[in-house]
């Protein structure tokens, strides 16, 4: 049997009834999931009443609607809030799977294209949903494959907001091990405006330690990394 986030077994996939309403009503139960499922990486840290996968999702979608449309190549902003909506949309079937389960991006990737091969075809599958499911599948795959300007702005927002909810969980919960949520997240921002983000954000967090009389151990857990730090060397 498969498993999926935590090493749990994944529950059977969805067979089609061959009624289309019972099947779409199927797949708007599924959703639930999205709105109970706690984020795995919080959860292993102990936080208190930790956010589920569609808090992360809706932040992330309201920030994409606050990004500038200014550049050269001007983004399709709804492109990026629905497809900020979408992107952790099979997580409602294999769970929040995280780096440290040992489960390989290939592995991961698999898992998640089969739950959402499964959703599309066998609880989207009917003639109504067409224009759904396509929509769907084109979201998906296009955050997946990380080769447009709005996948890699959708990226970018959801290492942000990793690293924004740590700082608040730090705040609010005094916890003092989230040093790999940042490492792992601001030193890959790409996008000039999140980045600008990050900045004034990891201004806040070392004040929010020195008040505490931590900033040294702040400056330690964060050696070596900083804002765009990642990004700027595959690009130098």
């Amino acid at each position: 049997m498969s498993t999926g986030a935590g090493g749990k077994p994944l529950a059977q996939l969805y067979k089609s009834t061959g009624n289309e309403a019972l099947d779409t009503l199927a797949f708007l139960h599924l959703l639930e999931r999205l709105k109970i499922e706690k984020r795995t990486g919080w959860v292993r840290e102990g936080v208190h009443q930790a956010e589920s996968i569609s808090d992360h999702m809706c932040r992330m979608a309201l920030m994409a609607m606050m990004i500038p449309n200014n550049g050269e190549k001007p983004l399709d902003i709804p492109r990026c809030v629905m497809m900020a909506l979408v992107h952790d949309l099979a997580e409602a079937h294999v769970g929040d799977i995280t780096p440290v389960e040992g489960v390989s991006p290939d592995a991961k990737h698999e898992l998640e294209e089969r739950a959402m091969d499964n959703f599309l075809e066998e609880m989207l599958g009917g003639p109504g949903n067409k224009e759904a499911r396509e929509r769907f599948r084109s979201l998906w795959d296009e955050y997946e494959t990380r080769q447009t300007p709005e996948s890699k702005l959708v990226k970018d927002l959801d290492r942000f907001e990793l690293a924004l909810q740590a700082v608040e969980y730090e705040r609010s919960q005094d916890i003092q091990t989230l040093h790999p949520f940042f490492t792992g997240s601001v030193p890959n921002l790409e996008h000039p405006v999140i980045r600008g983000w990050a900045e004034t954000l990891m201004v806040e967090r070392k004040e929010l330690w020195a008040s505490r009389g931590r900033e040294k151990e702040q400056e330690e857990g964060l050696a070596g990394y900083s804002v765009g730090s990642v990004t700027d060397g595959k690009t130098a």
